[in-house]
């Protein structure tokens, strides 16, 4: 049993790669910036989200390897700005058949340089804010514990794990210095390979709370994530399957993500186009779409890029609206277009209509449009180049996140 217990204690340790000076307080980084509303139809992945994670046991049931160290061979070397990080599961996880398990709600502790920091999970009941969801906390370590408020887990976001989808992140900014990552993971998920940018690696493992797998990190805004890695198989058996996920990183924002692919899957191609702009009651506005390896995301931009939307396919084949939000002061939608579409006239919900038209983006037709403030789109109808209807729907507002 003692084996087995230098084992576990080896298989969760996490490796800080290379040496980086850090300012020591890091104070002014721990609010946690308010998320914006957007409204999504169902299927779509909202996102303000993002990918998370722990240090892992992998392998065999009972004899799993040395955790990953160091960063691969052809990486670059971390510049001096980088921060070095550590994320392992926290002291109070206990191992237990369906894999590390925590009583206390902790699930995450670690370090960004100098400055600690720890996660804990508060499950839905009379101790949480929004009594019907999960919310998490934040504890900063620094020369003493300052822990802020619970943080809201929107109660959707372990909807549909499973093999296509080992997991969902949500991820919370603070004042531009760091950004906390918290996810749930699927049930066959043995850990998940997270790679960062500058050459950093985590090997991360899910830890139980009241029924769920959670995992979650604190990293540098600057470090962008390259890829994570979930390997599937068991709580203590790694199958050799794995799924990736690529991230999106947009402008001004985090990294999301939102497709995963497994081993031999084909990439969407790359490509990215301004989808609509113009000028609406004296405002400028534009969408970006951005499609590649994590499926298709949207930028809307006013003053400047305020975040990225995504849907996690790899092709947009039909014609529909995807989302709308309160993007001030020119708030806007987006959408699909099936092949041989030349236009859509978007009736909104004050009984005005507006008209958008498709731009081929990558192996899809995508299409954006103003609506007004407090306004959504109702329905659509469909027209070919001719002028003829070929389609219409109408639109169901889905689940909203910020």
């Amino acid at each position: 049993m003692s084996d087995l217990k230098e084992e576990l204690d080896r298989a969760l340790r996490t490796v800080t790669v290379g040496e980086a000076p850090v300012e020591r307080a890091k104070r002014a980084g721990r609010r946690i910036r308010a998320r914006r509303r957007v409204t999504l139809l169902a299927g779509v992945l909202a996102v303000a989200a993002v990918a998370a994670g722990y240090p892992a046991l992998a392998g065999g049931a009972a004899a799993p390897p040395a955790p990953l160290t160091g960063r691969p061979a052809q990486a670059p070397s971390p510049r001096p700005s980088d921060m070095a990080v550590r994320a392992g599961p926290a002291p109070a996880t206990t191992q237990a058949p369906g894999g590390l398990a925590s009583k206390t709600g902790e699930i995450a502790a670690g370090s960004v340089g100098d400055m600690g920091w720890r996660v804990a999970v508060v499950p839905p009941g009379q101790k949480n804010p929004v009594p019907a969801d999960s919310c998490y906390t934040i504890t900063i370590v620094v020369g003493g514990d300052i822990q802020g408020p619970c943080y809201d887990l929107p109660a959707a976001l372990g909807h549909g794990l499973g093999a296509a989808k080992p997991a969902a992140f949500t991820e919370f900014l603070n004042d531009g210095v760091t950004a906390t990552t918290v996810g749930e993971a699927a049930a066959d998920v043995t850990y998940f390979i997270v790679n960062f940018t500058d050459g950093q690696q985590l090997k991360l493992l899910p830890v139980t709370v009241a029924g769920h797998r959670y995992i979650a990190w604190m990293a540098p805004l600057p470090m962008g994530i390259d890829s994570v890695v979930a390997h599937l198989g068991g709580p203590y058996s790694d199958s050799g399957q794995t799924a990736t996920a690529v991230p999106f990183n947009g402008p001004d924002g985090p990294s999301v993500f939102g497709l995963w692919q497994g081993a031999g899957e084909a990439a969407p191609p790359r490509d990215t186009q301004v989808i609509g702009a113009g000028t609406t009651d004296g405002h400028a506005w534009k969408v970006t779409a951005y499609e590649g390896p994590w499926g298709t995301c949207f930028v809307t931009d006013a003053a400047g890029p305020v975040g990225a939307r995504c849907v996690a396919s790899p092709k947009l084949g039909t014609t529909a609206i995807l989302g709308w939000g309160d993007v001030s002061p020119v708030e806007r939608g987006f959408g699909s277009a099936a092949p041989g579409v030349a236009a859509v006239r978007i009736t909104l919900s004050n009984g005005k209509t507006v008209t958008a038209h498709p731009v081929g983006v990558g192996n899809q037709d995508l299409f954006a449009f103003p609506t007004g403030k407090g306004v959504t789109p109702a329905g659509w109808t469909a027209y070919d180049a001719a002028g003829r209807p070929v389609g219409a729907g109408t639109t169901t507002q889905g689940s909203a996140a910020r």
